[in-house]
């Protein structure tokens, strides 16, 4: 506890010293760091109530300084309608009407608000703030070092075998309260994360962002920063031990081939190719992905029996939801899944049988359930909304333009494909970090366009032409 303390006094010392000393929007790629860097068991438990988390602490620390300070963009901007304000706000709706209607009120109503002030109203503030493009680079490069740091520590815990975790307090992540979960398959890294999936999920997002910014860098020491949190986040990924990472970042790397452009597509097959050398050249390595492959094949194994289980959560879901037209559109309310007691035969040990399913390692099943057929939509919507925005965006560029916007892309879209498999959505570091990336995602083009106009008005014609090439 009193490790948390600490962290959560130095996190805000630091926060209101940085506002007032360079401005709000200044200190957010610090923000976007620790959001990113401290695990959730960073909280101090308020009982019948909810954890009172160093991240909550930060984003209400946030709204105040926002609140004291304003966004510094003017009157004109501050007034500027927020994109996907609308969706976001059919979304809670939605969920407050779930909630309403939930087998557990209470938590669902908890778990609504939750995720409105966790994530929805970061969205907002950074949506609001940012108004540079040099900004939005700082803000990717506080997410790599929070995912540089993250993999020493993952190291340390495969080859030394002391996790960082073992500093904070066990403290319930969620409302619901779990009876218990599957023990999972041997040691796998998780560092500052509450699972290995969702380490491995979190190095995946982060993987393009520092590949951007390495081709974006003119400084040898910034480079050889970005080399080195590169090659260590793709040895990290395969500690985790996790399917779906490796899978994400096997996607991430051929999306950046095809849709990347310049140095970044360069150094994705550069990336590729030392993925290819490992493979040739270290025998374990090929043999343990082989022999992964072939355990989640087997149904009797624990990776098959794993993926199996996914099936099975699918088909419990419909099944389900068949019943009541009323379930089908609101659900059982958010985070009810845990209540509903369910159970379903299933394969164990050759043999099948009746058990209670007490874990969902699905996000897209979890949210069915929860808030229904409507509600599962109206989540989704936001991110492929910016998903496509941001695939749009990079489509319209000239080949002599950089922009984020094909990484923003590549990053909503893995987080999507990792939805269907893993049950990431919501809760945990790598949230933060999604929502702060629609944020960037949305005002990314507008902010290029801002640049350019200025350049152009204060700039004499050959000097903003080079600006217009280099952003």
């Amino acid at each position: 506890m009193i490790l948390v303390i600490a962290i959560n006094i130095i996190a805000v010392g630091w926060l209101l010293m940085a506002a007032v000393s360079w401005g709000l929007e200044e200190t957010l790629p610090g923000v976007a760091f620790m959001l990113l860097l401290l695990p959730q068991e960073s909280q101090i438990t308020l009982p019948s109530l909810f954890g009172l988390s160093t991240h909550r602490i930060l984003i209400f620390v946030l709204v105040l300084l926002y609140l004291a300070l304003g966004s510094g963009k003017g009157k004109r901007e501050q007034t500027r309608r927020l994109p996907l304000c609308i969706l976001i706000g059919l979304q809670i709706v939605w969920m407050l009407l779930s909630s309403a209607t939930s087998i557990v009120p209470s938590i669902s109503f908890k778990t609504s608000l939750s995720q409105f002030f966790d994530f929805f109203v970061l969205y907002m503030i950074f949506a609001s703030v940012v108004s540079k493009v040099e900004t939005v680079h700082k803000i990717m490069f506080g997410f790599v070092a929070a995912m540089f740091v993250c993999s020493i520590f993952g190291m340390l815990e495969a080859y030394s075998g002391w996790s960082v975790m073992s500093l904070f307090p066990s403290v319930p992540l969620r409302f619901s309260d779990l009876e218990g979960t599957v023990q999972d398959r041997g040691i796998r890294m998780q560092a500052t994360f509450d699972h290995p999936i969702l380490f491995g999920s979190a190095l995946t997002m982060v993987f393009p962002m520092a590949l951007y910014l390495l081709a974006e860098s003119k400084q040898m020491g910034r480079k050889a920063f970005l080399w080195a949190a590169l090659l260590l986040a793709a040895l990290c990924i395969y500690k985790t031990g996790s399917r779906g990472p490796w899978l994400a970042f096997a996607l991430s790397i051929g999306l950046l081939l095809l849709a990347g452009r310049g140095k970044v597509r360069k150094y994705a097959a550069v990336i590729m190719l030392l993925v290819l050398v490992v493979l040739a050249v270290r025998p374990g390595i090929r043999e343990s992905l082989s022999n992964s492959y072939n355990a989640t094949r087997d149904p009797s194994s624990p990776e098959g029996q794993s993926y199996q289980w996914r099936y099975l959560l699918y088909h419990v879901a419909f099944g389900q939801l068949e019943k009541s037209t009323e379930r089908s559109l609101l659900g059982f309310g958010p985070e009810s899944f845990y209540y509903l007691g369910l159970t379903a035969p299933f394969l164990v040990d050759g043999e099948i049988h009746t058990v209670k399913i007490q874990s969902c390692d699905s996000a897209v099943v979890e949210l069915l359930m929860d808030t229904g057929y409507v509600g599962l939509i109206l989540t989704v919507l936001p991110l492929l909304t910016a998903c496509g925005f941001a695939l749009r965006r990079h489509l319209r560029l000239e080949k002599k333009d950089s922009s984020p916007c094909a990484v923003w892309f590549v990053v909503i879209f893995l987080f999507m494909f990792l939805m269907t498999n893993v049950e990431l959505y919501g809760w945990g570091q790598q949230n933060y970090a999604l929502w702060i990336v629609v944020a960037m995602a949305m005002i990314s083009p507008r902010l290029e366009r801002e640049n350019r106009d200025e350049a152009k008005r204060i700039l004499p014609q050959s000097q903003w032409l080079e600006v217009t090439r280099s952003e």
